[in-house]
């Protein structure tokens, strides 16, 4: 009762920004005498639901209005317009987010005008049906909707079927894939590190597991920044200690993780400041390496943890030196050459020195071309967290104790994620938005520098507070985004220059990533693409894995294990179960019955468990599911996805290798397949104006228009081709490739 009376409070209030005219507007009144000029959407129910001019839509009791209006309200027709509608705490967060990015359009118009711009008068104009679906199928879970679940979407009559969708898709796997290809990006995850035969794996399927169960954000970035050991150690719970790939990833370079932590976490980038005072900010040289300080006492080598604990290391000293030997005389018995084999040995057994402990020193020290008169080059550095002003000393976040030098990564860790930290709230919150618009409320989202110089001041520091408010739960932040007017509303066309500011009337056109593209491929391909996961994903951890401080490990388990490990492509490459004929799960064409019994084929249900799908070479399963990155020559790589050296490191920019890809590469030509799940899907239908429409919907969502169908009419009228040409020029369309 109370969230309803608060509601009702929340609508009737003048709203504060007139957006595109909506049909019936009129004035209501409840029975308190308060008024809303608000339109009509419909009724559901006992309930009535209105929609003020700021976007946000309200849904409660018909009882709560006047008599007069409760008899109007019961006589009006539903609006046929789309609407947004979700749950009354969402909605609330919604409208607030939407009233704000409002005010920002208001104060854009001046400068607008002095680009010589035209004024924004609101919000674009809401997005239809078939823009919105296509749209949010490929920013929630990264890829197109199907042929069925377009169908089904715009079927729906429910004015609440928009925020069901986004319910609906923020709980399937699909938002795990295409949220972990996002973070992948940011965080240059990779499949093969620097270090011989040490593979990233466990990495990613620790950070995939980590989104699937919608971990809070503090607490994962809490889990990479104090992990220790190997990342196939085993936990009490079974699970690998995957969080490890974080800090490995940069083994060896303690500087550069640092930069790329504060840039990737708090969207400060002090890179400059590790050679010399930042030339832009007020960052300094010595002030870096106080932050560096509070890795001073980490390493990411085994050798060296034990050792500058006063340890010694008798196992891996034993395998080295001991073992070798026995190794190879095991080797040279069995008939095979030393040297063909000892270099592949040697990297096995290195790759588990790859280990993250805490020193009980802090050996930190200043640069020796240091040349700042606060010190002197070597000088030991003191720990001490930056302050973005002189009052953040007083915030919780600062308030750390330090017990010794291995308590140093914990302390900084506590530092980064408190909610009090003025930056980690804000970065998390300022990409994520990016994620939903095509661009950051302050632009580039690695350099907060000043949160009021961004385009939004009052949204960026609302922002913040959303995500602290939903305990960093990046799911819950992005359903109040996904309901906002100003995000269902129709994209932006406008080109943006490039350090101008955008004010968010609603997201900006933008190309695919690369992993969109391919998933949006096999979504074409598959029907439902994440049914199609990647087996033996703890093979390397398990065939990896030595304990080189074991005294009782001997030459014979090393030999064996390194045995497995060289058959994992063997076992993977067992499980490659079929091609186009299998995909899509369903026996959809008499002829796959028939080719069936011939051993030819057999539908996805009964291959192999786990077993992969294939095409020409290529692994049909969605990019995250796949090498990370991909090799050099895959689609993947051509269309801009991130070689993982930099932070947010792809591109999405046209290429003549990519024009080539579309229009004549292996991708295309297995779309244009008569095997292709596409194909499959038009002979469903009969007539050829249903199986052009069957493909205008499966391939960009909407129905064709007249000129379309005609246009269509004559293509297929051409010969044998017509479909595959079709298919083909739907697919090198600019529609296809950008998210309006």
């Amino acid at each position: 009762m109370k969230q309803t009376t608060k509601l009702l409070s929340s609508l009737f209030v003048t709203a504060l920004f007139a957006t595109s005219a909506v049909a019936d507007v009129r004035t209501w009144t409840d029975t308190k005498g308060r008024q809303v000029t608000a339109s009509f959407i419909g009724l559901d129910g006992e309930n009535i639901i209105l929609q003020t001019a700021d976007g946000a839509t309200h849904k409660f009791p018909l009882t709560n209005l006047s008599a007069e209006d409760q008899s109007l309200a019961k006589t009006m027709k539903p609006s046929e317009q789309p609407v947004m509608l979700a749950n009354s705490t969402v909605a609330q967060a919604s409208a607030a987010v939407d009233n704000l990015v409002a005010k920002g359009l208001v104060r854009a118009n001046p400068e607008r005008a002095k680009g010589g711009k035209k004024p924004i008068t609101g919000f674009n104009p809401m997005a239809n049906d078939e823009q919105f679906v296509r749209r949010v199928y490929l920013d929630v879970v990264g890829r197109i909707p199907n042929h069925a679940e377009t169908t089904q979407f715009l079927q729906d009559s429910n004015p609440n079927k928009r925020a069901k969708l986004i319910d609906m898709l923020l709980d399937s796997p699909g938002y795990s894939s295409n949220t972990f290809n996002y973070f992948a990006e940011m965080l240059r995850v990779k499949d093969r590190l620097e270090q011989d035969n040490l593979r990233g794996v466990p990495y990613i399927n620790w950070l995939q597991d980590q989104i699937a169960k919608n971990r809070p954000w503090n607490e994962l970035v809490t889990d990479m920044l104090t992990a220790t050991g190997k990342m196939w150690d085993r936990k009490p719970d079974g699970s690998y200690n995957g969080q490890a790939g974080y800090l490995l990833r940069d083994a060896g370079m303690p500087l550069d993780n640092l930069a790329n932590t504060l840039a990737v976490f708090l969207g400060t980038d002090v890179a400059c400041a590790q050679c010399h005072d930042h030339p832009f900010s007020d960052w300094t040289q010595h002030q870096f390496f106080e932050m560096a300080a509070f890795f001073g006492a980490t390493t990411t080598n085994m050798r060296t943890a034990q050792a500058r604990k006063g340890k010694d290391s008798p196992g891996m000293m034993n395998v080295m030196n001991d073992l070798m030997p026995k190794i190879e005389e095991i080797i040279t018995k069995s008939g095979q050459d030393i040297k063909r084999v000892r270099n592949g040995i040697q990297n096995y057994i290195g790759a588990n020195r790859s280990i993250i402990g805490d020193m009980n020193t802090n050996s930190m020290k200043l640069p020796h071309d240091y040349k700042y008169p606060d010190a002197k080059p070597l000088d030991p550095v003191e720990p001490k967290f930056i302050m973005w002003s002189k009052n953040d000393k007083n915030l919780a976040a600062y308030k750390q104790k330090i017990k010794d030098a291995e308590g140093l990564r914990t302390a900084f860790a506590k530092w980064t994620t408190d909610p009090s930290n003025p930056r980690f709230a804000m970065a998390i919150a300022n990409r994520m938005w990016k994620r939903a618009f095509g661009q950051g409320i302050t632009e580039p989202v690695t350099n907060i520098d000043d949160p009021k110089q961004s385009a939004n001041p009052e949204l960026l520091v609302h922002l913040a507070e959303e995500m602290k408010r939903v305990k960093f739960s990046i799911k819950d932040f992005m359903r109040i985004i996904y309901n906002t007017r100003a995000y269902q509303s129709e994209s932006t066309s406008e080109k943006i220059a490039m350090g101008e500011p955008y004010y968010f009337q609603g997201p900006l056109l933008r190309r695919m990533t690369a992993e969109q593209a391919w998933d949006s491929y096999m979504t074409l391909v598959l029907g439902d693409p994440d049914k199609y996961t990647k087996p033996l994903e703890d093979l390397y951890s398990r065939s990896i894995d030595l304990d080189l401080t074991n005294p009782k490990l001997d030459a014979e388990t090393v030999l064996m294990k390194y045995e497995a490990f060289r058959n994992m492509a063997k076992k993977e490459n067992a499980l490659m179960g079929g091609g186009l004929a299998e995909a899509g799960g369903d026996m959809m064409m008499e002829d796959n019955k028939k080719s069936k019994g011939k051993g030819e084929a057999k539908p996805a249900g009964e291959m192999m468990e786990n077993a992969s799908i294939s095409y020409n070479g290529m692994v049909l399963r969605r990019a995250a599911e796949l090498d990370q990155p991909a090799p050099n020559g895959h689609f993947l790589i051509d269309f801009g996805q991130s070689p993982r050296a930099l932070i947010d490191g792809s591109t999405k920019t046209g290429s003549v290798p990519q024009v080539l890809m579309m229009m004549n590469g292996k991708a295309q030509q297995m779309l244009t397949s008569p095997e292709s799940l596409i194909f499959r899907t038009m002979e469903k239908v009969k007539s050829p104006p249903e199986k052009v429409e069957a493909l205008f919907v499966s391939v960009l969502s909407r129905r064709p228009t007249l000129s379309e169908k005609d246009i269509a009419k004559r293509a297929i009228g051409s010969g044998d081709d017509g479909y595959s040409n079709m298919i083909w020029a739907l697919i090198n369309t600019r529609e296809f490739i950008f998210i309006q």
